[in-house]
C-alpha cells in the first residue's frame, strides 16, 4: 500500500508539472496578442482597470495625442498619476506592465486550475484496491 501511495503522489506531481508547463506555454503565446489588441482598441479603459495598482494615492489621467510629423500622423498616449498636491508622475510603462500581467493571468489560470484538478484527481483512481473476485472452483478441485 505504501509503494502504491508513493506512486500516486509522484504521478500527481508529474501531472501538475506537465499541466502547468503546458498552460504557461499556451499563455505566453496568447497573452501578448490578446493584450496588445485590447490595449490598442480601448487603451483608456484598459489603463483604468490597472489604475488602483499604478496610482494608489492619486488619480490617473490619460491623454492621447497625434504627432503629425507627416500627413497621417501617429497616435500615442501618456498616462500620468496626479497626486493630491499636484505632483505628476508618468506611469505609462507600469500601466502597460500590469495590464499585460493581468492578460497573462487571464490566459494562464483558466487552463492551469482545471488541468491541475484533473492531474490531482486522476491518479487517485489508481490507488483504489481491486475488489476480490469470487473464486471459481473447477469440477476437478471440488472432488
Amino acid at each position: 500500500m505504501k509503494n502504491r501511495l508513493i506512486g500516486v503522489v509522484i504521478g500527481q506531481v508529474i501531472g501538475l508539472v506537465i499541466v502547468c508547463a503546458a498552460s504557461s506555454f499556451i499563455a505566453l503565446i496568447s497573452f501578448g496578442a490578446i493584450g496588445g489588441v485590447t490595449m490598442a482598441s480601448a487603451p483608456e479603459k484598459t489603463f483604468q482597470y490597472v489604475a488602483p495598482l499604478t496610482c494608489p494615492n492619486g488619480t490617473m489621467e490619460y491623454e492621447q495625442y497625434q504627432a503629425s510629423y507627416n500627413r497621417p500622423g501617429e497616435y500615442s498616449f501618456n498616462v500620468e498619476c496626479v497626486t493630491a498636491d499636484g505632483t505628476r508622475t508618468d506611469i505609462s510603462l507600469a500601466s502597460i506592465g500590469y495590464a499585460l500581467l493581468g492578460f497573462y493571468l487571464a490566459c494562464f489560470l483558466p487552463l492551469c486550475i482545471p488541468g491541475a484538478l484533473i492531474a490531482i484527481i486522476v491518479p487517485l483512481f489508481f490507488l483504489r484496491r481491486k475488489k476480490a473476485e469470487p473464486t471459481q472452483t473447477s469440477a476437478i478441485e471440488s472432488l
